[in-house]
């Protein structure tokens, strides 16, 4: 895994965002898929064992409804038979989708946050002040920034519970959604190899994997 903090956030449409959030297995498929392969690839009935399903019934969820977050980066012959191993589209990857009256809702498999804006928060919601003020300094020195907020941005994210002063994502959220025209994601390097986050993230767990965010 790359030192430090890579985030790129995405627009899906709001179909696909229900179609997951409304779904607790294809919430814990993408949330197991993300956190296992910080690393590595991992074969699909590593994940299926991670998750205590069956094999058919977790190829079925990722070839009929989750087929565009992931692909397949390695193919092996074990034993005369083809080993796929497979990661995640874009592993760094943040979601986000808009609703009426700017609501804004996301989607971050590796930090567990599945719903409203408002709700679920960022995941740079544990950082210090003073590692939220460095880490926003990378958003505005990136090459996907396109000015802060604006007065009528500041009253979309207050909308959706984000307050000033606001983090790194929040500031990033506003970017990508500038973008959404162009289908053009806000992609966000922060070289910090002491990420509160990421050093969560990377503990492969029975209670990172079902739902703890603590």
């Amino acid at each position: 895994m790359d030192s430090g903090c890579r985030i790129e956030i995405s627009y899906i449409d709001p179909e696909t965002y229900t179609s997951i959030v409304n779904h607790d297995l294809r919430k814990s498929i993408l949330r197991a898929l993300y956190a296992m392969t910080v690393d590595k690839p991992i074969s699909k009935q590593e994940l299926a064992d991670q998750l205590g399903i069956g094999y058919h019934q977790l190829s079925y969820q990722l070839s009929n409804q989750l087929i565009e977050f992931w692909t397949v980066e390695e193919e092996r012959k074990v034993r005369g038979t083809r080993l796929e191993l497979i990661r995640p589209n874009f592993p760094s990857s943040v979601f986000i989708s808009l609703g009426r009256d700017g609501k804004i809702f996301i989607v971050d498999p590796l930090a567990n946050l599945f719903g409203p804006l408002s709700i679920e928060g960022t995941r740079c919601d544990t950082c210090s002040p003073q590692e939220a003020k460095r880490c926003l300094s990378y958003v505005v020195g990136g090459c996907c920034f396109t000015g802060l907020p604006s007065d009528e941005e500041k009253t979309v994210l207050e909308s959706n519970g984000r307050n000033e002063p606001f983090r790194a994502m929040d500031v990033a959220i506003i970017c990508a959604l500038r973008g959404v025209s162009t289908a053009n994601r806000c992609i966000v390097s922060i070289p910090c190899d002491s990420c509160p986050f990421m050093r969560r993230a990377i503990r492969i767990d029975d209670e990172l994997l079902t739902g703890d965010k603590s």
